[in-house]
């Protein structure tokens, strides 16, 4: 049995995260969504994702300190 990848996408615009979604589903990939840094985190702290896709200019935390995080964390 094949495992399906799955994405976690970053971002605070709720149309790229649906853009990104759909464009990412159809090809069938499994798709999770976080609407800034921090929010991130929370679920990353119970699941590990094949790939994090963020957008840079978020409230709260941007991707910059998520990309640190995620580097500082050795299960990511």
């Amino acid at each position: 049995m094949t495992r399906t990848t799955q994405i976690l996408i970053v971002d605070d615009s709720a149309s790229m995260r649906a853009l990104l979604r759909h464009a990412l589903t159809s090809h069938g990939y499994l798709v999770e969504q976080a609407e800034d840094g921090l929010a991130a985190i929370e679920w990353l702290d119970a699941n590990a994702p094949d790939l994090v896709i963020t957008d840079i200019n978020m409230p709260r935390l941007d991707g910059f300190g998520l990309i640190e995080h995620l580097r500082a964390d050795r299960r990511h």
